[in-house]
C-alpha cells in the first residue's frame, strides 16, 4: 500500500482542480513530498495529510441548497437567488471553499422561502400548465391543419378538456382530431430554454383575428420554454423573455411593426430584419439609503410577504396615483 497520492488523486479525492491542490501545498494545507532526483513524473503529496483534509472538508460541506442548484430548480438566474438572499433575514450558511472563496449554503426553510418569492413573480406571468399540456405536447391556440389543408386550433372546454375548435364552432377531444381525423401540428412549439433576464409584456384581444396570427409566429419563433401565457376573459396576456432572437420565421402581412406595438403591454419591441431585440420593462437601479430606513423596508415588505423590490414598486405606484389625481381644492374650482 503506498503512502502518498498524486497530484491527480489528490485532486479527484478532495474534488478540487490540480492548481488548486498546488496551492494547498504552498499554504501548508498537505505536505508535498520532495523529490530531488526527480524519480517520479507526477509530484505527490503525504496520503496522511490528504485524508486528513479530506474528511476536513466532508464535515464542513453544506447540506443544504447551493444557489445555482436552486435557480436551476426553479428555472432563474443564480443571480436571482442571490438577490434574494441578501434580502431576507432568514439563515444562510457561509462556508469557506478555499483561495478566499466562500460557498453559500440554503438551508430548506430559506430555500422554501425563496421559492415561494419566485412563485409569486411566476405567478402573475402564468404558469406553464396554463397553456401547455405536457401528455400530449400542445399549446393553448396553437394551429392544427387537415390533411385537405383545414386550419383548426387548440381550446379547453368547460370541463378544462383540451380539445379543437373548428371554423364551424364544434369542439372535439383531442384524442379524435390526431387519431380519426389526423390533425397535425402547423408548426413545432419547441425552441432552446434561454436564461431570463426579465420579460417583455403584451396584451391580446380574443376578439382580434390578428392575436392568433401573432400566437402562431411567438410559439414558432420563441418556443413554450421561453413564453408565459394566461387567459382573463376576452384577453390573453402574453410575456416573452426579453433579449436579442434570431428571427427567421417570416412575419404575417397583418403583423405590422404599428399593430405589435399597439399590443406591448410593457417594455418595448425593436424589430430588425434578421432579428427582434425585446426589452423588459423593468430595469435594476441603485439607490443609496440610510441602513436604518433599509432594515424598516426590508421588515416591512417582509410582513406583507413580498420582496423589497416589489414593496417599492407598490408604494411608488400609489404615490404617483395619488399626485395624479385632483385634490379637493382643485375638484372645488372645477365645480
Amino acid at each position: 500500500m503506498k503512502d502518498w497520492y498524486t497530484r491527480q488523486e489528490v485532486a479527484d479525492l478532495l474534488g478540487v482542480s490540480k492548481a488548486t491542490v498546488y496551492h494547498y501545498a504552498k499554504q501548508k494545507k498537505i505536505i508535498k513530498i520532495d523529490d530531488p532526483h526527480r524519480l517520479f513524473r507526477e509530484a505527490r503529496y503525504e496520503k496522511e495529510e490528504v485524508e486528513k483534509l479530506a474528511e476536513e472538508r466532508k464535515r464542513n460541506t453544506p447540506t443544504g441548497w447551493r444557489p445555482s442548484e436552486l435557480a436551476n430548480e426553479l428555472n432563474v438566474p443564480t443571480q436571482r437567488i442571490y438577490t434574494l438572499i441578501r434580502e431576507t433575514d432568514l439563515p444562510v450558511e457561509q462556508l469557506p471553499a478555499g483561495d478566499e472563496r466562500m460557498i453559500y449554503s440554503i438551508p430548506e426553510e430559506t430555500a422554501t422561502w425563496i421559492r415561494k418569492e419566485i412563485q409569486k413573480t411566476i405567478a402573475s406571468r402564468g404558469v406553464r400548465t396554463e397553456f401547455y399540456d405536457a401528455r400530449f405536447d400542445i399549446a393553448l391556440y396553437q394551429k392544427f391543419e387537415s390533411a385537405n389543408g383545414q386550419e383548426m386550433r387548440v381550446i379547453r372546454n368547460d370541463a378544462q378538456e383540451w380539445g379543437f375548435q373548428l371554423p364551424s364552432g364544434t369542439w372535439i377531444p383531442y384524442a379524435d382530431g390526431r387519431d380519426i381525423f389526423q390533425y397535425e401540428p402547423a408548426y413545432s412549439i419547441h425552441e432552446e430554454n434561454q436564461t431570463v433576464q426579465g420579460y417583455t409584456d403584451f396584451l391580446l384581444s380574443k376578439d382580434n383575428l390578428v392575436t392568433f396570427e401573432f400566437l402562431d409566429f411567438v410559439y414558432e419563433t420563441f418556443g413554450i420554454e421561453n413564453i408565459r401565457l394566461r387567459e382573463r376573459g376576452t384577453v390573453i396576456e402574453l410575456s416573452v423573455k426579453s433579449g436579442t432572437w434570431a428571427v427567421t420565421n417570416p412575419l404575417p402581412v397583418n403583423l405590422t411593426e404599428e399593430v405589435i406595438q399597439a399590443m406591448l403591454l410593457l417594455g418595448n419591441v425593436v424589430m430588425e430584419e434578421s432579428e427582434w431585440i425585446l426589452v423588459s420593462g423593468y430595469r435594476r437601479t441603485t439607490f443609496d439609503l440610510p441602513s436604518q430606513l433599509l432594515e424598516e423596508i426590508r421588515d416591512v415588505a417582509k410582513e406583507r410577504r413580498m420582496t423589497m423590490s416589489e414593496y417599492v414598486e407598490a408604494v411608488l405606484q400609489e404615490k404617483l396615483a395619488a399626485d395624479e389625481s385632483p385634490t379637493t381644492e382643485e375638484n372645488q374650482l372645477e365645480n
